[in-house]
């Protein structure tokens, strides 16, 4: 159906292709012998007749237009007026001489224009019926029977000859016409088949190419970016638009690599790079990069293709797992040790009580160092504790519980300390209502008490500490809906922390108080890390620090 209504649309606009032509060559030929006869003063019945023929072609064409949007069957219209021109021209050879009329050639040109609209077929009919007509005008004219025409001059055998000469010129052209209309038909279809398959083709390889997940970027023989693909865009910030025509290292702040494909240094294989670059936004995100050479059919390097992917939550991931490995690795042999110094601590801490009561220490320095051992002992002895509790954490004893609440206990134990009361500024950002989630409560309320003591500590001078929370949700690939969370964060105004210890904070032993046992900030993170929650440290020297706790609200 699709076929035929284009054929029937195709057709169509040759036919009023013809309609036009027929108006221009009557209104042409038959005005300008008009407007001569005119002018020599000989007005007679041919001026009457001419003027008629090009009344009726008006008349015939308008009746053509009317009808050529209606009518259906668009190859019955086209024979209609083919016939019907035939018509009118063996009227105008008649006014014109008959066999010496000049306007016989006009029967060569309806059947062109038949095997044009109708093909080889429509052709020779046309051809054939021109060829009787015009055969039967002759023979009426050379037998007298025609009112108003002059005999013919020529004789029997020379009427034959012109007669002959007409028709084999009427069906030659008509044969090859046709054969040339039905070619350059067959040529149309190849070349609107081979156009079809090239723009599925293209269609195709665009869809492909915007539907990687990877970018992908073209380069010119300068460096200049030719395209540039939906996940290109999405990486980068930029739309196509913005980077067209300009050099890719701009774009991906890699002046240091603007000669890596040139005319100069042409690539001749792959080349695979890691690169930190920056979005349009300012955000740092490193990229895995593979270029390769752009080739003509000659061989020739036109410029380069560029695949890139976002490598920044990989590299994250990657340097996490090492974190993790690190201090999985520290905590295994650091909690052996501790068992193997608590059994001689005890004894030790137990000798030195026993040896605290003897009557002969009765000198006053005697006993203030009698005293700091033993609370030296006890401090080593919470330590070992602390760390036992880092290194071996008591299992999760969940429940359904208010974060809230947990963040109120804590900021009220600390309100009412004596150290911190007069000189930190407390407040409390939480979410309306109440904010349930499945925890281990004590874990988390230590985890909240060592962050707000952390925090206090980091501002000697006084300061202000803001507590907030708020339920968040996090889309994922496999969670169309997203994935609720809650979102605890702890910030201060203190001292902040150097961008080179950002990383090591969470090791165990690691810190910068010199009476801190660099514990605290662990056992956070090793609770955190097994109720699968996730930490963010932000900081600045001299400015504060913020962390930000992330904690699945279900299972």
């Amino acid at each position: 159906m699709e076929l035929q209504r284009i054929q029937q649309e195709e057709m169509r606009a040759k036919l009023k292709w013809l309609m036009a032509l027929r108006v221009v060559i009557v209104t042409v030929l038959l005005g300008a012998s008009i407007v001569l006869q005119v002018g020599y003063g000989h007005i007679g019945k041919t001026t009457t007749s001419f003027s008629y023929l090009i009344a009726s072609t008006y008349c015939l064409t308008i009746v053509y237009s009317l009808l050529l949007n209606r009518l259906k069957r668009i190859a019955l219209l086209a024979y209609v007026q083919i016939c019907l021109d035939l018509v009118f021209e063996t009227v105008l050879v008649y006014l014109t001489g008959g066999i010496e009329s000049p306007f016989s050639p006009f029967y060569m040109i309806t059947a062109i224009a038949a095997s044009i609209i109708l093909g080889r077929k429509g052709g020779s009919r046309t051809a054939s019926l021109a060829s009787i007509l015009f055969g039967i005008l002759v023979d009426l004219q050379y037998f007298r029977l025609l009112p108003g025409m002059e005999a013919s001059p020529y004789s029997t055998r020379e009427t034959l000859y012109l007669l002959f000469l007409n028709i084999v010129a009427y069906l030659t052209v008509a044969y090859l016409s046709g054969g040339l209309a039905e070619k350059l038909s067959f040529t149309r279809e190849r070349l609107k088949e081979k156009a079809t398959g090239l723009a599925e083709l293209k269609a195709f390889h665009e869809h492909v190419v915007q539907s990687m997940s990877t970018g992908l970027m073209t380069t010119g023989p300068n460096g200049e970016i030719t395209s540039f693909n939906r996940a290109a865009e999405e990486i980068m910030g930029f739309r196509l638009g913005e980077v067209k025509g300009k050099p890719w290292w701009e774009i991906f702040d890699a002046a240091d690599l603007k000669r890596l494909i040139s005319d100069e240094k042409p690539l001749t294989e792959p080349i695979r790079f890691d690169r930190d670059c920056y979005r349009k936004n300012g955000i740092r995100l490193v990229f895995g990069m593979t270029v390769s050479p752009l080739k003509n059919e000659e061989g020739r390097q036109m410029g380069g293709v560029w695949i890139f992917q976002d490598l920044t939550r990989i590299r994250e991931m990657e340097s996490e797992i090492e974190h993790k490995k690190r201090l999985a690795t520290i905590g295994e042999m650091a909690a052996g040790m501790a068992h193997e110094i608590r059994n001689p601590l005890a004894s030790l801490s137990g000798s030195l009580q026993v040896l605290s009561k003897d009557v002969r220490l009765e000198d006053e320095e005697s006993r203030r160092l009698m005293e700091i051992a033993l609370k030296e002992t006890e401090r080593l002895n919470g330590i070992i504790t602390a760390f036992l509790m880092y290194a071996r954490p008591a299992p999760l004893n969940k429940k359904r519980w208010d974060i809230n609440q947990l963040v109120g206990e804590s900021l009220s134990l600390l309100q009412n300390s004596q150290e911190y009361r007069d000189t930190i500024e407390i407040r409390a950002e939480l979410a309306p209502g109440e904010v349930w989630g499945v925890m281990d409560p004590d874990q988390i309320r230590q985890v909240f008490w060592n962050l707000s003591i952390n925090a206090c500590q980091a501002m000697p001078q006084g300061g202000r500490l803001l507590v907030a929370t708020r339920p968040v949700t996090v889309n994922s690939s496999q969670d169309r809906l997203g994935t609720p969370w809650i979102e605890v964060t702890f910030s201060d105004n203190g001292i902040g922390i150097q961008k080179e210890n950002i990383p090591k904070i969470f090791y165990p032993f690691f810190t910068t108080k010199d009476r801190g046992s660099g514990l605290g900030l662990s056992i956070v993170h090793r609770v955190i890390e097994t109720h699968r929650g996730r930490m963010h440290v932000e900081s600045r020297p001299g400015q504060g620090t913020r962390i930000t706790l992330m904690l699945p609200a279900g299972e």
